[in-house]
């Protein structure tokens, strides 16, 4: 493996962001159009979402190979709907679940900040 992949550690925090990012937009996508929601609470979390894909992808085109990121990447994006539609409707369609993802978003973007902090300076 180390051939194919040198940095495992790297690649070990970018399984979970990048599925973190997949979840949040299968249920933002779910959101859209606005009619009947509320928007302020579902363009925050639409917000939330950018700046962690954001974060992720710069995260992983710094640390990891590109094949690397588009196998794993496509083996996650092509597999974890199935997970998403395991999770009960008010996850997925719901203020609750809106909250509960919006905190998930938040706790995988003080990840990111924790684990990307030694590559930042690569960043620019």
């Amino acid at each position: 493996m180390p051939q194919l992949e040198p940095n495992l550690a790297g690649l070990a925090w970018f399984g979970p962001l990048w599925s973190v990012c997949c979840i949040g937009f299968l249920q933002l996508a779910g959101m859209y159009p606005l009619r009947g929601r509320t928007v302020l609470p579902v363009t925050m979390a639409t917000a939330l979402w950018a700046i962690l894909l954001a974060g992720t992808l710069a995260f992983a085109l710094v640390e990891l190979r590109w094949t690397t990121i588009v196998v794993v990447g496509g083996v996650l994006f092509l597999f974890l709907p199935a997970l998403f539609q395991a999770l009960p409707l008010w996850w997925r369609d719901g203020r609750a679940g809106l909250r509960l993802s919006c905190c998930a978003m938040i706790a995988a973007l003080a990840l990111l900040a924790g684990v990307a902090a030694p590559s930042f300076h690569m960043w620019t």
